[in-house]
């Protein structure tokens, strides 16, 4: 554990992040970088995620799986985020917004890129349904409705993922008359985002790159709320959930299901407190069993905040939100 913050950091970062939390990582070192706080900031572990952090945030000083003993010892201080600030511990059961904690913990001011707004008429809604989690994706159902409903005045597009049983699954169940595309790397998915039009997200990678791009749409929250994941960013608008049960509250901040007394789901399902898990000693043993065969029994029997969405509801929001940017031309 760190004793002294030096004006030379090296931020480590926790294993195995995906493209969201890289996103808000990226955001709380550049505002440590512009802050002028440090003489030098370094960031290690960025895996796969080293070319976003180089290119779209301009930050040197980046390690992907390794760092050198040599550049190891060119930092005083180590900082290991997770050890730091103990709120980012429980991620996966009360999702915390990152970069909101980092630049809080080090009194720095937000990074925002200063955009430019563009007013390009809508002619292409881009769907983004897939998370690694079946709690916070959308299910065939909602995403045809959605279809049905906007493909006379709008190109509609469902970007998929090969890679993932959950896509694999809702693809089957889409109807024809949209065009699929399954980005195959990070570099070409990023491509896809900056060419939306407008976007319809739930809380994955997709929608934390798209708020840093001014790229206009909606997220369809579950079981994140959008003031964690969109903070403060305005191109992308909320469609909030008011699920509540005995159990829970949306949004309850759970990013997955979990494995409980061998039984597997989430607050609701499983019928327990919110609290009874945060307050566990170990959360490893929640995560024992192989919880992704239950992934697709969660996609076809959605929990309670997924069954509170209700199409007419999104697609009167999506609505007023495309007629604020001008009617398609037909």
């Amino acid at each position: 554990k760190l004793h002294h913050i030096s004006e030379n950091i090296l931020i480590c970062l926790p294993p195995n992040i995906g493209l969201g939390d890289a996103i808000e990582y990226a955001l709380s070192v550049k505002a440590l970088v512009i802050s002028n706080k440090f003489k030098k900031v370094g960031v290690a572990y960025v895996g796969r995620f080293k070319s976003l952090f180089k290119k779209y945030f301009n930050l040197t000083n980046i390690f992907g799986d390794i760092i050198s003993e040599k550049e190891l010892n060119s930092y005083i201080s180590i900082f290991h985020i997770t050890l730091e600030i103990k709120k980012l511990i429980n991620q996966k059961y009360e999702r915390q917004d990152i970069e909101d904690l980092i630049i809080k913990y080090f009194n720095v001011p937000k990074f925002r890129k200063k955009i430019q707004k563009k007013y390009n008429q809508i002619k292409k809604i881009s769907i983004f349904p897939i998370s690694q989690s079946p709690l916070r994706s959308m299910n065939a159902k909602l995403i045809n409705g959605l279809i049905k409903k906007f493909q006379k005045n709008y190109t509609i597009e469902i970007i998929l993922d090969h890679s993932s049983n959950i896509s694999n699954h809702i693809e089957k169940k889409l109807l024809s008359n949209c065009i699929k595309i399954y980005p195959n790397n990070l570099d070409i998915l990023l491509k896809v985002i900056e060419n939306v039009d407008f976007g319809i997200f739930v809380d994955s990678g997709p929608l934390h790159f798209a708020k840093t791009i001014n790229i206009k749409g909606v997220l369809i929250t579950t079981t994140v709320s959008g003031r964690k994941l969109l903070n403060g960013f305005k191109s992308i608008s909320e469609i909030s959930n008011n699920y509540k049960s005995l159990f829970c509250q949306a949004p309850c901040g759970l990013t997955n299901i979990f494995n409980y007394n061998n039984l597997v789901g989430c607050y609701q399902s499983l019928k327990i407190s919110k609290d009874k898990v945060i307050n566990l000693k170990n959360f490893n043993s929640l995560q024992r069993g192989n919880l992704k065969k239950k992934y697709i029994y969660f996609i076809d029997n959605p929990v309670g905040c997924q069954k509170n969405i209700s199409l007419k509801n999104v697609s009167k929001f999506i609505s007023i939100k495309l007629n604020e940017y001008g009617p398609r031309n037909s």
